[in-house]
Formats: structure tokens, sequence, C-alpha cells
């Protein structure tokens, strides 16, 4: 019954300490030996295990690499165990097993189970089953490897490694940085990696490779990257856990790729190689006991790739655009606000050109009458009636709206109203134009020339009478447009100041002429003696 008890008892403890990944107790608390189930969770096969008192601890490594049905169990200074095999009486011919001792030693090859350590009767969980001893018993310093399979299928092979010695350091061989191979021989890039170097990681470089002499056991040694610069110092950046090493094809050792991401960042570097087992233990204490290769990653200028490029051109472009953007956006607002302004104040300048025309108008409209009347009293009637009807004709037109016309028009104009006033003051007058006919097409502001065409008539033409001559020319000088009217009447002293309305309103009109022509100012030039007056109006960049 008692044996019955412990073998329950290690079927619950064996699940616990598998998922408990730490060392179990040797004894129980009466000091009786514990009987482990060691054998994998998927076998078919349980296989037990119990070893002496000597043992300091037991420690499950889980189920071997590469094989589901295999698993290893780590024992210290063990000395005599015992393992045994649960199977029914009647299929003991269909089963064998093998113990081979440090590798090499065959103990056993394809035996039978023969030797019955105990039998499970009807009234136990198990009727019709046998406990086996497979004889192993002296363990003192070595690696028993047990195999075990049932016939007819001796692929399915149960596995079971007790290890019972000290794990050596590891014996790194090597260690290389390899970079992507050449586009030309095809060859990886592989440079030595020394202990205390300082390295450059850029794009090419793929990783590290390191090498460790074959042991008995490659699979419970591990390799720890561990960052000991930053913000997270003695950081395990990579750890290869059993079943990461793989074998090199040449002289059958194992090796390890450590790649690239795990070691990239600028700072100081350590790599070990140690034996681990199990997750239990705190591996930073082992750490100064253990071979470490130590190496620092310089900080490297960065390399842009085609797609960072790429990326950069897109947002300086986007940033260019943008700022233009807002350069045409606030220069047109500009543009738009000074044309407001231009126009606003070109319409108060047209607004005032407007006002003195109708000043002016009235001013001809009462000198002409004035004339008529001067006629009908002398009883000139016939006189009177061609004035009346230049006059006619004439108001018509200087009355109308327009603000330029043609040098053609405004040469008609002055033809008109000279005639009409040579009917009455009996004076000579010439109007000149250049031989250039297309000047005659040139358009200059409306009423330019008649007020002072108008001033020399009331002025001088009437006080000379058929002695009076009066002279109005149109020419060009180069693209400036010079208009002269000339008469030969006693002149006037220009500094006393008896101008008349006339007079004052079209130098007022000329200013505001030149805030509307900027670029085509007018000028005013006045000469008078006492042998005529000359008055000279410049259309500065007309033609």
């Amino acid at each position: 019954m008692k044996t019955l008890f412990n073998c329950l008892l290690f079927c619950l403890l064996s699940i616990c300490s598998l998922a408990q990944k730490k060392p179990y107790p040797v004894l129980d608390e009466d000091g009786v030996p514990i009987t482990y189930g060691v054998s994998s969770l998927k076998s078919k096969i349980p296989i037990f295990l119990r070893v002496d008192a000597f043992t300091r601890s037991i420690t499950s490594l889980d189920q071997l690499p590469n094989d589901s049905l295999g698993a290893i169990v780590y024992l210290e200074n063990a000395q005599k165990g015992l393992v045994t095999v649960r199977l029914r009486k009647d299929s003991l011919k269909y089963y064998r097993y093998s113990i081979t001792e440090n590798d090499t030693n065959v103990l056993i090859k394809d035996g039978i189970p023969n030797k019955v350590n105990f039998i499970w009767n009807e009234r136990s969980s198990w009727p019709g089953y046998l406990t086996m001893d497979l004889g192993i018993t002296e363990i003192t310093n070595k690696k028993t490897t047990i195999k075990i399979y049932r016939l007819p299928d001796d692929e399915t092979v149960t596995t079971v490694i007790l290890y019972n010695k000290p794990l050596r350091p590891a014996s790194v061989l090597r260690a290389n940085i390899i970079g992507s191979a050449s586009r030309a021989d095809k060859k990886a890039d592989i440079r030595s990696l020394k202990d205390g170097a300082e390295i450059d990681i850029d794009e090419q470089t793929k990783g590290i490779h390191i090498s460790m002499k074959k042991t008995d056991l490659d699979f419970a040694y591990t390799v720890h990257v561990v960052r000991n610069s930053g913000p997270k110092a003695d950081h395990i950046d990579f750890a290869a856990f059993p079943g990461a090493w793989k074998y090199d094809a040449a002289d059958g050792n194992p090796y390890c790729i450590i790649e690239a991401n795990y070691f990239n960042k600028p700072g100081n570097y350590r790599i070990y190689v140690m034996p681990q087992i199990g997750y239990g233990v705190d591996v930073s204490a082992v750490y100064s006991s253990v071979p470490q290769l130590n190496f620092r990653v310089r900080e490297t200028p960065r390399i842009y790739t085609t797609k960072d490029i790429i990326s950069i051109i897109a947002l300086l472009l986007l940033t260019v655009s943008l700022i233009a953007t807002l350069i045409i956006f606030f220069i047109k607002r500009r543009s738009r606000n000074k044309i407001q302004a231009a126009q606003k104040k070109a319409e108060s300048t047209k607004g005032q050109l407007d006002q003195i025309r109708s000043q002016l108008n009235p001013h001809f409209v009462y000198n002409s009458l004035s004339g008529i009347q001067n006629l009908m009293n002398q009883n000139e009637v016939e006189s009177a009636n061609a004035y009346l009807s230049k006059f006619a004709r004439l108001t018509r037109n200087i009355l109308n709206e327009q603000d330029r016309i043609s040098i053609q028009d405004e040469r008609s104009l002055l033809d008109d109203y000279l005639a009409m006033e040579r009917l009455r003051f009996g004076f000579s007058y010439e109007l000149k134009t250049d031989a250039d006919t297309d000047l005659l097409h040139v358009e200059i502001p409306a009423m330019l020339l008649q007020p002072f065409v108008e001033n020399a008539c009331k002025h001088a033409m009437s006080v000379l009478g058929e002695k009076g001559l009066l002279g109005v020319a149109f020419k060009s000088a180069g693209k400036d447009l010079i208009l002269k009217i000339t008469d030969n009447g006693k002149g006037f002293d220009l500094h006393q100041e008896h101008e008349g309305l006339g007079l004052k309103l079209c130098r007022k009109r000329i200013d505001l002429l030149n805030q509307l022509y900027t670029e085509c100012p007018v000028s005013l030039d006045i000469n008078s003696d006492h042998s005529g007056t000359v008055v000279t109006i410049t259309l500065k960049n007309w033609l």
C-alpha cells in the first residue's frame, strides 16, 4: 500500500515539477526517497527515477530539442539511482531498450525488460502491469541515456537522459560579425570580433556568429547579450535558450547567430556563453564566473536610404510649396489692397477732375455768351448768327463727358472756337501738327488746351484786334508729346497774383492728372514778356 502511495505521489510531483521548472526535493517528509516520473508527458511509456540521499537536487530541463518524446533530468552529486518502467505483463516481449553511458559506452542494446521491481495486483490502479527495473544503479559522474520503444514501431522512441556530472564552462571558439553578401562574389562579409573591440553597425550588418566547443550537453548552454550602457543598464537584449544551437558541417561544433537588431544601439555590450539549468536560476548572479566577450558599438552617422531621401525631398517640397503659397497669398492681398487704394485714389482724382471741368465749362459758356451779346449790341446780326452756330456745335462737343480726346478732335474743337472768336476780334490764328499722321490719333486729356487758348483770346487778341496772332502747335519729341500755345500780346508778370479763375483751375487740373498718370507726368511752363506769351504743356512718355 505504501508503494502505491509513493507511485501516486511521484505522478503528482512530476506534473508540478514540470510546471515549476525548479529543483525538486529528493526525500519526502519521512526521509524516504521520492520516485519521479521523468519521461516526456507525450510518451506512452512511463519511466520513473528514484535517487539516493546523497543527491543534492533534481532539476528538469523539459523535453529534448527536436524530440517530443525525449526528456532530460539534471542530477547533482547523485551516486546511485533506480530507473523503472511500468509495462503490461503480457506485452513485455514487445519492448526493447538501450542504455548508454557518456554517449560512447553502450551497456545494453535492444534488451528486453526482465527484472521485476513491483507487481500490480487486481485491486490496484494498474491491474495486469509490472514495474520493471532497467538495471541502472551506478550513476556517479555520468551521463546516462535511456531509450525504449515498443515493436513493431521501432521509430517511436522514448528517450530519457540522466545527467549527473558538473556542466563545464563553455569554451568559445570564435566570434565573427557577418555582413551582407557582395553582389560580385556573393560571399558574406565576415569580420572577427575580438574582446574589447569597437565596431560600427550599418544596414549591411546581419549579426554575430558565435561558436563553442562541442560538449556532451550542448543544449544546456545559453548565450546572453547584455547591454550595460544607456537607460537600461545590464539589460538582457538577447538570450538563446536550449534548442537555439545549430551544428557546423565542417567540425560538428555548435554555433548560434545573434541578429544585429539585438546590438545595433551605440553602447557597451557583453556576450556570455554559459550552462543554464531550468528557468528559476538567477543568471545575473553567475555572470562574473563565466567567460565573456566585451565589445563597443560606436555612434555612427546616419546613412539616409533612398526612402529617407524621397521623404525628406517630399517634406521640403511640401514646405516650400506651403511657404510659396503663403507668400503668393500675401503678395496678392497686398497687390489687391494697392489696386483698391489706387482705384479709390483714381476715382477721387477723376471726381476732382470732373469737378474742375464742371467749373471750366460754365466759365467758357459765360465768355462765349458775352461775345454773342457784344456782337448783337453792335448790330452785327450776321456775325452773331455765325458765332451762335459755331458756339452751339462747340458747346455740344465740350459738354461731352469723355475724359480723353484725340488730337484730331481737339484740333477741330480749337479751330471752331478760334474761328468763333475771330468773328469778334478779327485776329489771325494758326494750328500746326507734325507731319506724322499717327499723331492725330493720339489721345490727350479733354479740355487741356481750351482754357489757355481762351485766356489768350480774352487778354491778348481782344486788345490787338487784327494785329493779333495766336498759334497752337502739336509736336513730338521722342516719347514726349509737346503742346504749345503762343500769342503776340503784351504779356503779363508771372510773379504777380493776377491769374484768372481759368488758369488756376488748369494748374490744379494738371496736378490731379499727375496723380492719375504717375508714369506719364504732365508739366506746364509759361513764359511771358512784352513781346508775347508762350504756354508749353509737355506730356512725358505719352507716345
